[in-house]
């Protein structure tokens, strides 16, 4: 297995020596791999970045931090069912996908915020027009 993965990242690595986009490669993968290639190229499809977790499962603090969170905070989402986690021993671990999908769930939540912000902005603007008149009044 590891002589087919070897020589895959050998074909990837001189076909980025040519010019020219995109580039064509073929060559053999042990299953695993070619389902992570899949899950990599499915993620950038959707999100247009990809982050690759190096592990399958991460502390909370360093999940909060790769949330940009507070560490009690991830805990309150952890309690509220909001992010999934495993118990061991005592201690909750963050499994990648979770991070993932609250990650993917709060961007797409601001989005909307910042939509509906936007049509208010707008509705208020108009309905102000709208009503007041400036200059003289007979």
């Amino acid at each position: 297995m590891v002589g087919h993965v070897e020589s895959a990242i050998e074909a990837v690595r001189t076909a980025l020596m040519e010019p020219g986009d995109p580039i064509e490669v073929a060559f053999s993968l042990p299953r695993n791999s070619a389902e992570k290639i899949l899950e990599l190229l499915e993620a950038e499809g959707r999100a247009g970045a990809v982050v690759v977790p190096v592990k399958e499962q991460f502390t909370t603090t360093e999940a909060a931090r790769m949330l940009g969170i507070s560490r009690s905070t991830l805990m309150k989402l952890i309690d509220s069912g909001e992010i999934d986690s495993v118990k061991v021993a005592s201690h909750h671990r963050i499994p990648a996908p979770a991070i993932l999908r609250y990650e993917k769930a709060r961007t797409e939540s601001q989005h909307r915020t910042a939509k509906a912000l936007e049509e208010f902005a707008h509705d208020a603007k108009e309905a102000f027009q709208n009503n007041v008149t400036f200059g003289k009044q007979s």
